[in-house]
C-alpha cells in the first residue's frame, strides 16, 4: 500500500463516476481502512498522501467541486427534487454553501415549480393520482390531499407551491 496503489483507486473511481473533493477523500479513506482492516498494515502512512494526492486530481481536472454540483442539481432536478432537498445532498457530499448559492443563483425562475410537477408525476400525486375518481367523495379527497401534501414537505417544497399542484384540476403544459 503506498501512494500509486492509492492514485490507482483514486483514478479507478473518478474514470466512471463524477466525485467531489470530499468525496474522493472519503472513498480513498474507505478503502485504505478496507485494506488494512484485511492485512492489519497500518494505514497511517497512506492515509497522509490522501490531501496531496486529491490536490493533484483538483490540479488536473480531473476532479471538479462545481462540475460534481452542477451534475448532481440537473439531474435531482430533472428527477423532481426540491430546491431544499438538494442543497442538503451537496452540503453532504462536502460542496461548499457559496458554491451551492452560486449554482442556484443561476437556475431559471420556474425550475422549482417544474421540479415540483415532475415529483408529483414520478409519486403520482394531484392530477396525475391513478385513481381521480374516489375524490369524489369529499373525505376520501380530503385524505388524499393532506397524504399528497405530507409527501411534498417531505421532499421540501413550499406549502403553497404544493398545495397549487395538488389542488390542480388539470396537468399544465410545461415545454
Amino acid at each position: 500500500m503506498d501512494a500509486e496503489w492509492l492514485e490507482g483507486r483514486a483514478l479507478s473511481y473518478i474514470s466512471q463516476w463524477e466525485a467531489s473533493e470530499a468525496g474522493v477523500a472519503a472513498l480513498l479513506e474507505r478503502k485504505i481502512s478496507e485494506r488494512c482492516e484485511r492485512t492489519q498494515e497500518s494505514p497511517d502512512p497512506v492515509r497522509r498522501l490522501i490531501p496531496a494526492l486529491v490536490a493533484r486530481l483538483v490540479e488536473r481536472n480531473y476532479v471538479n467541486d462545481e462540475r460534481f454540483a452542477e451534475a448532481a442539481r440537473a439531474r435531482q432536478r430533472k428527477r423532481g427534487s426540491s430546491a431544499a432537498r438538494i442543497r442538503a445532498n451537496l452540503h453532504s457530499k462536502g460542496i461548499s454553501e457559496s458554491l451551492v448559492n452560486e449554482l442556484f443563483d443561476r437556475e431559471e425562475p420556474d425550475v422549482e415549480i417544474r421540479a415540483a410537477w415532475a415529483f408529483a408525476k414520478r409519486r403520482r400525486l394531484g392530477p396525475y393520482a391513478r385513481d381521480r375518481r374516489e375524490d369524489r367523495e369529499a373525505s376520501a379527497r380530503g385524505r388524499r390531499r393532506d397524504k399528497h401534501l405530507s409527501a411534498f414537505g417531505r421532499e421540501g417544497f413550499e406549502y403553497e407551491l404544493a398545495e397549487r399542484i395538488v389542488d390542480a384540476d388539470s396537468i399544465p403544459e410545461l415545454d
